[in-house]
């Protein structure tokens, strides 16, 4: 396991480091590439219309409204209460909860899918709580879309660079950051991850390595990403009465050769799907786990 600290006033676990990352965030930006997003075809698999789906930690909730348009029910559930008003007052019928994803407020085997994007590795104590609570809320046929920071080849060459900021550790337990630094997320080899999975009665039946562009800035010539994310200074947040621009779900997406290759991560292109398949082994900055109950 790689431990990642950054220079933040806040840990990673912190509601206020991600209130502030939601409020920096542009909403219509983020709802259109859900369009052209790597992680699409998983969830065109898993959430088909008329499935209900909870979002463990739905952020700024471009994933709950691009899956509600496409006839999916999703629940969005946050810590974060003032970015779950902002997005209430943006598209108002919306089913948004605030709450905590180690200690869900659902009934045992309550959904068809439940999808965590990038949240239980931010908690420095260790994500088994929110491992546990995902498998008991999970009916007996449902499925987990979970994805967290991957420990890839191209993070172990970069970690003597990064000693400062990256620690490799046996195990999660809360210490306290030298200096500036807090502590940010863990990143996972994936039979690290599936053990953890494991241990709450979940067993991944696929993995998908995405978001390489983002794994490929932590190279030096791209100036570190990973030190400074979150101490770095974001756009600028949208007015508040901006108009919301809704993608049309139902229309083909159209893209050249190009971006299905760099931004959509098309590893069915032929030939050149293979080097989105490499790329995504060596320098994916996340790890996506589809996993059914054991």
């Amino acid at each position: 396991m790689l431990k990642m600290y950054q220079k933040h006033a806040h840990s990673g676990s912190s509601v206020e480091l991600w209130e502030e990352n939601w409020e920096a965030t542009q909403f219509n930006q983020s709802l259109q590439f859900c369009l052209v997003d790597p992680l699409r075809p998983l969830f065109e698999k898993y959430a088909p219309p008329g499935s209900l789906m909870l979002e463990g930690g739905c952020g700024m909730g471009q994933f709950v409204t691009f899956y509600t348009l496409r006839g999916v029910r999703v629940i969005g559930l946050d810590f974060a209460q003032r970015a779950l008003h902002r997005l209430n007052d943006r598209i108002p019928d919306l089913p948004l909860c605030a709450g905590d994803v180690s200690a869900l407020p659902f009934a045992d085997e309550s959904f068809d899918l439940y999808y965590s994007g990038g949240v239980v590795e931010h908690f420095e104590g260790g994500a088994e709580a929110s491992l546990n609570e995902a498998r008991r809320v999970l009916k007996k046929d449902g499925v987990l879309l979970i994805s967290v920071p991957y420990f890839s080849p191209l993070r172990r060459l970069l970690r003597p660079l990064k000693k400062d900021y990256w620690k490799k550790v046996d195990r999660a337990e809360t210490q306290p950051g030298a200096g500036d630094l807090n502590f940010f997320q863990y990143a996972y080899k994936p039979f690290e991850f599936e053990a953890m999975l494991d241990r709450a009665g979940l067993r991944a039946i696929e993995k998908q390595g995405y978001s390489v562009i983002w794994g490929l800035y932590e190279l030096p010539f791209f100036g570190g990403r990973s030190e400074v994310q979150s101490g770095e200074k974001a756009a600028p947040p949208e007015p508040e009465k901006e108009a919301i621009v809704l993608p049309d779900v139902g229309r083909p997406v159209r893209s050249s050769l190009v971006k299905r290759l760099v931004v959509s991560e098309d590893a069915t292109v032929p030939v050149l799907g293979l080097g989105v398949r490499l790329m995504r082994w060596a320098a994916a900055n996340m790890m996506m786990y589809v996993c059914r109950r054991k």
